[in-house]
């Protein structure tokens, strides 16, 4: 051999080992199915498996030469598919293996979408070690609208309702007999819970008076509870409207969804009130928190003296 010769064989074959190795994990992108005329072409030799990856769970497959057992039952490939799994593992079992196999998927709601995919033999180098399957949008495909809401979106957590309102309320009156400590214990055990003790003075309205005791957020509905304490001044009997409870926080009034209190409160006598808000007037979460400044009011339906007298007619004595 000439060194002309010899220093073209020794270029080709430096040229041939800087040349950058073809991938052998490649993505491929799926089109309409109607568009397909042909199966996906997948290179593989029997030193190693390829993995499959499916853009849809596997629903069913079929193809003549696989098998799931190579131990019991003779095929070409063998195969490692589970319904519902979005990968599939294959391994020819000669080096000439060539079949195809057809794929199933559940591409959601009650729709399937099939994939033919011819498994090809192919020089270790260029054989494939992974194919991943994705669904592009088609051509044309309008992109999704976004804009910004109004409102806060409602909690899916948990909606507010009649049993939450009682709960709120259950919980309240455990923390109204607990001491200050118990009360922040039985608070700190729910992470969703948020206690305020409240340390403004009454307000005075004339035949009564109202003070906040504490206020308790529920995180998971929205919901706030309210402890407020109710003072009599009177020395007669105050009968109070139980759908009239309304709480006002900074330039918004809010009426109470639920309200546990005696209508009846005796002379010189004072009860607690547990209040629950639930929403807006919008319907909304009013997202107040339990430290907020809180101004609660109740309407008085009528004041009675607390000894009623009943005059009773006294028959005149027979004349004699």
């Amino acid at each position: 051999m000439s060194a002309r010769a010899i220093l073209a064989a020794s270029a080709a074959a430096a040229a041939a080992l800087a040349a950058p190795l073809p991938a052998t994990i490649v993505r491929v992108a799926l089109g309409p199915e109607d568009s397909e005329r042909r199966p996906f072409a997948v290179p593989t030799e029997p030193g190693n498996t390829v993995e499959v990856d499916l853009p849809w769970p596997l629903e069913d497959w079929a193809g003549r030469g696989f098998t799931p057992d190579a131990e019991r039952y003779a095929g070409d490939f063998v195969i490692q598919a589970a319904r519902g799994s979005r990968r599939i593992f294959v391994t020819p079992v000669s080096q000439e293996a060539h079949r195809v196999l057809h794929v199933v998927m559940d591409s959601g709601g009650g729709a399937t979408r099939s994939l033919p995919i011819e498994f090809i033999p192919a020089p270790p180098p260029l054989a494939w070690r992974k194919v991943s399957f994705v669904a592009e949008a088609p051509d044309g495909a309008r992109t999704p609208s976004v804009a910004l809401l109004g409102a806060p979106p409602r909690s899916r957590i948990r909606a507010p309702g009649p049993s939450s309102e009682i709960g709120l309320m259950r919980t309240m009156r455990l923390l109204l007999n607990a001491t200050d400590e118990g009360a922040r214990s039985v608070a700190s055990a729910n992470p969703a819970l948020a206690l305020a003790p409240a340390d403004a003075p009454p307000r005075d309205f004339g035949a009564f008076t109202l003070a906040c005791r504490f206020a308790l957020r529920d995180s998971t509905t929205g919901e706030l509870g309210l402890c407020v304490s109710v003072a009599n001044k009177t020395q007669r009997r105050l009968i109070f409207d139980p759908t009239s409870w309304m709480v006002r926080a900074g330039e918004r009034v809010y009426p109470a969804a639920a309200a546990d209190f005696n209508p009846d409160l005796g002379p010189g006598a004072s009860a607690a009130a547990l209040l629950v808000i639930g929403s807006g007037p919008d319907g909304e979460t009013t997202r107040l928190l339990a430290d907020n400044v809180f101004e609660p009011s109740v309407a008085i339906l009528g004041a009675l003296s607390p000894r009623p007298v009943r005059r009773l007619s006294l028959e005149e004595p027979n004349a004699r």
